[in-house]
């Protein structure tokens, strides 16, 4: 029998393994040939993460192979600019997240982890004192606790064990290599985020410039995958508001693309008897800037902490026991959760003010240096739970006055609204 059995090797369910095989005998399972290939990923990764991430992987430059230093908020009139120079300090590092989960992986491993690739689950059964799961192959296993870490993959299974699902939008990348100059020429920045309506209305377009290669894709809305990659292609070789990021880069459809579901909104309960539900898959991810590395992470080692007393315990992980996962996630992401709350609220919508918006705040963002601070607070407090709303509703009342005085009337009740997230 295995203390825990793990049903996901992306972030949040590689990260808890190898935190988790510190004290427990561990399983990972993932439905993905991991053994042939880890999707490749370029992410950025923010200052505020780093409390969640062990300093044996942050300080691999394989893994983090340039800092992130300027962030592009992009909209149709404006690049909104923020430098991370001017505070002194690097908004975060660029990961090349598949050697990240690699390298989680292989330590994993060498703490005695089990790992089962390119396997599905089929069956997860309840017993009164252990947990069945039954693969694709008919083999069972058994585990004292199960950990659900299937992002947007797994909603049946969830289904199936009571659990609810998180909100769920279909999106792509892909990643190009690049020679390292032709990058630094048409990129002053490592993260572009840029909103229009036409694009999507659920989401942003963007790019992640990592060392040698780039990331770009966008978050659509119920396309399938070959609808997704055909827009995505288009926008990449048409869109002329970013054609100048990419002078002498070749996109063409020969080259991969991912494509699958995004989770969001955090479902009403994160745990039951013996069984608890991480990161994406819960719908920890931020609102506005669908961001999932922080809250897998995060959702992970607030688990790994929990555990390893109640195991050493010989608990018998009831929900009463796990409530307590629940309650520590909540403190540690949801006031922060606040601000990406009322900013999908205020920009992801069907409206006509989406543009006039997004236009206003990314000049807001040059031309203020405060906003500009407080946006880059967010990207480095390494406590979330101490984040500043009030910082927030200041932004959300400069960003009321600079926008045009005609639609001051019909937006104030959102803008009112929004402040009270």
């Amino acid at each position: 029998m295995y203390d825990f059995i793990v049903i996901g090797a992306g972030i949040s369910g590689t990260s808890f393994a190898y935190k988790a095989s510190k004290f427990a005998k561990t399983l990972l399972i993932e439905s993905q040939d991991y053994q042939r290939e880890i999707p490749v990923r370029t992410n950025i990764f923010a200052e505020h993460n780093k409390p969640f991430v062990d300093d044996v992987f942050w300080n691999d430059d394989s893994i983090f192979p340039r800092p992130f230093l300027q962030l592009n908020y992009k909209s149709e009139k404006h690049n909104g600019l923020l430098h991370s120079k001017e505070f002194g300090a690097p908004l975060g590092k660029i990961s090349h997240t598949e050697i990240l989960i690699q390298k989680i992986i292989d330590k994993f491993r060498d703490q005695g982890g089990t790992t089962l690739f390119n396997q599905t689950v089929s069956k997860v059964v309840r017993h009164s004192d252990h947990i069945e799961v039954i693969n694709n192959k008919g083999e069972s296993f058994t585990s004292k606790l199960l950990v659900l870490a299937t992002g947007s993959r797994g909603f049946p299974l969830q289904k199936s064990l009571g659990f609810q699902t998180p909100d769920s939008f279909m999106g792509i990348y892909t990643n190009i290599y690049a020679d390292e100059s032709l990058l630094e020429e048409n990129f002053s920045f490592q993260y572009m985020f840029h909103l229009n309506p036409t694009i999507s209305q659920n989401g942003p377009f963007f790019f992640n410039v990592g060392k040698g290669r780039i990331a770009a894709g966008y978050l659509g809305n119920k396309e399938n995958p070959a609808e997704l990659k055909d827009k995505l292609f288009r926008i990449l070789k048409n869109y002329q508001k970013i054609q100048p990021f990419l002078k002498g880069i070749t996109w063409d459809e020969s080259i991969p693309t991912i494509s699958g579901g995004i989770s969001k909104h955090p479902i009403n309960s994160f745990s039951k008897d013996r069984v608890i539900v991480l990161g994406e898959a819960a719908g920890l991810v931020t609102a506005f800037f669908y961001e999932g590395i922080l809250c897998g992470l995060a959702s992970a080692d607030i688990a790994t902490k929990l555990l390893k007393p109640l195991l050493a315990n010989d608990s018998n992980f009831t929900r009463v026991e796990l409530k307590k996962y629940d309650d520590e996630v909540a403190r540690v992401l949801f006031t922060y959760f606040r601000n990406g709350n009322a900013c999908e609220y205020l920009f992801y919508n069907e409206s006509s003010s989406t543009k006039t918006l997004w236009d206003s705040y990314t000049n807001l963002l040059n031309t203020n240096k405060t906003v500009r601070e407080y946006v880059y607070e967010a990207h480095i407090n390494q406590d979330l739970s101490t984040h500043n709303t009030d910082n927030d509703r200041w932004v959300g009342e400069r960003l009321f006055a600079t926008i045009p005085v005609f639609s001051k009337m019909t937006l104030w009740p959102k803008f009112l609204k929004a402040m009270s997230f």
